[in-house]
């Protein structure tokens, strides 16, 4: 159950418009807000947030332990 869960949010963060910054624009979103939504959405402990593909990567430790990577995309 709480792989599909984190399945399913991977899918839905993927699936959001990407916001394409215009030339000379910085990100739209800080790495502090991706952690925190990243955070929100798996109930974990954010350890690491790196820009990625219009967004960012946050890898979060889980509550049951393990490691995970979600994508947030700049909104």
């Amino acid at each position: 159950m709480r792989l599909s869960s984190f399945i399913l949010v991977t899918l839905l963060c993927l699936s959001a418009p990407l916001a394409s910054a215009g030339p000379g624009q910085g990100p739209q979103m800080s790495p502090d807000k991706a952690g925190e939504i990243a955070r929100r959405q798996t109930g974990g402990r954010v350890l690491a947030v790196k820009p990625a593909n219009g967004g960012y990567q946050v890898k979060v430790l889980t509550p049951d332990g393990q490691v995970r990577y979600v994508f947030v995309p700049n909104r």
